[in-house]
């Protein structure tokens, strides 16, 4: 055990120390930190601003309406409407005047046969049917209210009977997929975990064909056994990569709470509080079993380049969650997107896509956790016949075949 000690702390030192770990762990969550800061305080500056040019707007539309009533049925305007919103003329002729005078934007014209027919004429000098089909819903309702003898409730029963409320029998969705951020936080999420996850692994495959190629690898067999180097290698390089995930997952949640009092979108979007915690658990799950597989390749392989052939097939099953994302951010409960996520070499960056856009039953994170322990305990195992002396002194080609075939005791 203390010799294990010693290797994982030989690797997080050599790991921590670099300045790419450092700018890659700490520099960049900063410099998101100091940008927010920056686009906060010039949101904050130009808010002032932004609110005169909307009340101004507001004020240039507010302009008033007029109407004139053929049928003598219109005795009251609704108490929602502002008196000089909608002005009753007594015929035609004033109101045209009063629109080219510019005392109103347009005018109504409710025929004698409206309750037949239901149809009443826009008269507008810039006519544009947009604004129109805007406006009309004010002459709409007067004449509703009218109609119910200025009974403004009754009117609104009539016009609206019924007040639905939609029941989903579909797990329960996290957000609404018209915010923008129900897109962007799950695809940043699984960016971030991919990266997170295969850059570690990689790492760790890196460190072992270096070391097999400037021959290091000989003077720490002289004094730990290959288990104990390859124990060793995965729990140092997992607590560094531990690290960047804490940070980045902490520093990404806090600042979309505090965005909340800023930005309209990142306010209506919640985020439960425990994809921090599971998001930590299905990294230091995924990254075991990558890590152990990668460790393998780097076992078999003489140098980094011979290593890095197996790489593309390991990342394979990381990749098809990235294809499939649009599947897991729309339909998170779909058989595909469930199955993504309980399969154990998926399970990494599809749960995680999923735990930021729904809310996911704690049975399959369970399911999911239980099956990525099992995997990853079985991938040592096999990984673990490759960590024999003869292996890492060898210098022979990295072969997929023999990589398989040392996996199951045959090489």
């Amino acid at each position: 055990m203390k010799k294990t000690s010693l290797v994982i702390l030989n690797e997080i030192v050599n790991r921590i120390t670099r300045p790419s770990f450092i700018i890659v762990t700490f520099g960049i969550p900063i410099l998101g930190f100091l940008l927010f800061n920056l686009v906060t305080n010039l949101n904050q500056d130009s808010s002032a601003n932004i609110g005169e040019i909307f009340v101004s707007s507001v004020e240039e539309e507010d302009i008033s309406e007029g109407f004139v009533d053929h049928t003598g049925m219109i005795k009251v305007i609704p108490s929602d409407v502002s008196p000089t919103r909608l002005i009753r003329y007594e015929n035609e002729a004033s109101a045209l005047q009063a629109s080219e005078n510019g005392e109103i934007s347009a005018y109504y014209i409710v025929p004698a046969d409206v309750v037949q027919s239901g149809k009443i004429d826009i008269v507008k000098l810039d006519f544009s049917p947009v604004d129109a089909e805007d406006n009309s819903w004010i002459m709409d309702w007067t004449l509703a209210v009218n109609l119910m003898d200025g009974d403004e409730i009754l009117a609104a029963q009539v016009s609206y009977p019924t007040n639905e409320e939609w029941i989903s029998l579909e797990p329960e969705i996290q957000n609404d997929s018209s915010n923008p951020l129900s897109f962007f936080v799950p695809y940043g999420t699984t960016m971030i975990f991919y990266i997170l996850i295969l850059g570690s692994a990689s790492t760790l495959m890196d460190s072992i064909s270096k070391e097999k190629s400037n021959q290091v690898i000989e003077v720490l067999l002289l004094s730990t056994s290959p288990k104990q180097l390859i124990a060793g290698k995965i729990i140092g390089l997992g607590i560094t990569a531990l690290l960047q995930t804490a940070m980045y997952t902490t520093i990404g949640y806090t600042l979309l709470k505090i965005s909340g009092g800023t930005f309209e979108a990142a306010a209506n979007f919640a985020l439960d509080p425990n994809v921090v915690v599971w998001g930590l658990v299905f990294f230091i799950c995924g990254y075991t079993i990558y890590a152990a597989i990668m460790a393998g390749a780097g076992a078999l392989a003489p140098n980094t380049k011979e290593a890095s052939q197996v790489t593309f097939i390991v990342i394979i099953p990381l990749v098809i969650p990235l294809a499939l994302m649009s599947v897991l951010i729309e339909k998170p409960f779909s058989a595909l997107a469930i199955g993504l996520s309980l399969f154990p070499l998926t399970a990494p960056v599809a749960m995680m896509t999923r735990l930021t856009s729904s809310v996911v039953p704690v049975w399959q994170l369970l399911t999911a956790v239980a099956l990525m322990v099992g995997t990853a305990y079985l991938i040592i195992l096999l990984v673990a016949r490759l960590f024999r002396a003869q292996t890492l002194l060898s210098g022979q080609e990295f072969n997929i075949r023999v990589f398989f075939k040392a996996l199951v005791g045959k090489a």
